[in-house]
């Protein structure tokens, strides 16, 4: 339910996504006519990618459209409710899955801000060795080198008020890490994070009830309206209109609802200088497809971070109710082993799908729901996948870990099943297929080392993603050049993360952001001197 938050004075508190022109947003759930409009640029997609472009691109003084497939979810419709978000929210209502040898579920926001409404707003630098690879490996040559993107990474976090979790709102979920980490010798952190005023309620995963996580829906899709842009929600981009080689606007439709009917609008963005795309890893490839564009790589090297969580209940209470949602980690094995260890606090609904057990049991685990606490491996695979149109329009994603990745996520399983117990827990869960769904002592946990290799004998899920359409100088090789543009047509410009050449090892919001800045500033720059010229 909306909620009124009252300053010390009495006033009501107004949030970054109530101030905007009147005219900027255009609710495509309650449009009744055709649209036909025109643009210096139009970006699809508004997460980390589209926000931070647009406001680039309109800072340069250009005119801009935000196309966004969902809705606009504003603070004060942020609930307690895990079900209501997700349903609105995020793609397929958060159902989503991954195909292969193993069904592993998909999870993407789909609203104004994308995933950044209902992550955990954590802030990584792309890693130097990432950079080198992509330069050496992929010829990418001094494009996304580290001091091309220091000064984007820079204002990012400036604007966004990057710091790390302050000590009042670490929680004891994120504390523990840190502490068995330290025993171990092992490299930890807290994480850091773009926040202003964080209250450590841990309810990044379904919204920021109060405005304070930094996600794009709150800063740079409202800052980017302020300055002029125009934002149509709940609009489908059905493709990019490309006429003798060249991108000049995107053809998309609405719903809205007149008369107890669905009726779908048609509209039309034009756009005089290019088209953006930034619709994600999974949804990008197919926009390109359905635009026309037929390189074999659309769609291909797809990569990912698995993510696994292990469950544990402690000797002491943890209160995974209170602290930042995400707030310690570890990469100390992310160069050695390929995964990197994280908090991650829980509310009781989404818990209790990670708790073993029916009936009475399952009862008893979340009666002691006060003493869980959660800890994830994040796995930096090295399988490859591939993106693909499905029937009715459907992105069919097909990815299979191999036996490399799976011995890894064995390896990180067990040992955070040892530092658990090391911690005081009294059980913990592993949620591997075939292993004692309880483990009441560190002895069992030797059964995790020989857990069978089968990704189907294991509980992962996807949430980073990466590749399906890379960039790279080589048209036979890659879909998007180096000038971020695709290869088959002129401004046509990708900027997520589906032009990574790989997966990061890393949380990737930070990385995307500053890839998209960068982009955004370069093709700014260009079509001013060609407006000159």
């Amino acid at each position: 339910m909306p909620r009124d938050e009252e300053t010390e004075s009495g006033v009501k508190a107004r949030y970054a996504d109530e101030s905007y022109p009147v005219d900027s947003w255009v609710d495509g759930e309650t449009v009744t006519n055709d649209i036909d409009e025109s643009f210096d640029f139009v970006v699809v997609g508004t997460g980390a990618a589209g926000a931070v472009a647009a406001h680039t691109l309109t800072c340069a003084g250009f005119s801009v459209a935000m196309v966004e497939e969902g809705p606009w979810i504003k603070t004060r419709e942020v609930g307690e409710d895990v079900y209501g978000v997700f349903k609105r929210g995020m793609r397929d209502g958060a159902t989503q899955a991954i195909e292969g040898r193993a069904f592993m579920p998909l999870l993407q926001g789909r609203a104004v801000g994308g995933s950044t409404l209902v992550n955990s707003a954590i802030a990584w630098r792309t890693p130097a060795d990432v950079l080198h690879d992509w330069s050496k490996d992929f010829g990418l040559g001094d494009t996304l080198s580290e001091e091309a993107l220091a000064p984007h990474f820079d204002a990012l976090e400036r604007d966004l008020s990057v710091k790390s979790v302050d000590d009042d709102v670490l929680g004891e979920n994120n504390a523990s890490l840190l502490v068995e980490a330290d025993k171990r010798a092992i490299q930890a952190n807290a994480i850091k994070r773009y926040e202003k005023g964080c209250r450590g309620e841990a309810r990044c995963l379904t919204g920021c009830p109060h405005g304070a996580k930094q996600g794009m829906n709150v800063s740079y899709v409202p800052w980017s309206l302020a300055k002029g842009a125009r934002l149509f929600s709940s609009c489908r981009v059905d493709k990019v209109i490309v006429e003798n080689g060249r991108a000049i606007g995107v053809l998309a439709t609405t719903t809205h609802v007149f008369r107890a009917r669905a009726t779908r609008k048609r509209v039309h963005l034009r756009a005089r200088h290019g088209v953006f795309v930034a619709a994600s890893t999974i949804q990008t490839p197919n926009v390109l497809r359905r635009s026309g564009l037929r390189s074999r790589d659309i769609g291909e090297h797809f990569q990912a971070h698995p993510g696994i969580a292990c469950g544990g209940v402690m000797s002491s209470p943890v209160h995974m109710e209170f602290g930042a949602s995400q707030g310690a980690e570890s990469t100390h094995f992310r160069k050695t082993d390929r995964f990197k260890l994280e908090t991650i606090s829980m509310p009781p609904e989404l818990c209790a799908a990670r708790m073993p057990g029916i009936g009475t049991e399952l009862m008893d685990k979340l009666d002691r729901y006060p003493n869980v606490a959660v800890w994830a491996v994040q796995l930096r695979a090295e399988a490859k996948g591939t993106v693909r149109k499905g029937w009715g329009g459907r992105d069919v994603v097909n990815l299979t870990l191999t036996k490399n990745d799976l011995t890894r996520a064995r390896t990180a399983l067990g040992l955070m099943a040892r530092m658990m117990f090391d911690h005081g827990a009294e059980e913990i869960w592993p949620g591997v297929y075939g292993l004692p769904s309880v483990m009441t002592s560190a002895d069992q946990v030797a059964l995790i080392d020989d857990a069978p290799l089968d990704p189907r004998a294991y509980s992962f899920v996807a949430t980073h993603l990466f590749g399906a359409s890379r960039m790279g100088p080589d048209p036979r090789s890659s879909v998007v050049g180096l000038d971020f543009a695709t290869h088959e047509a002129k401004n046509l410009f990708v900027v997520d993360s589906s032009v990574f050449p790989t997966n990061l090892g890393v949380n990737p919001q930070h990385s995307i952001m500053a890839i998209a800045r960068c982009a955004a500033e370069r093709v700014a720059a260009n079509a001013k001197r060609s407006a000159v010229a």
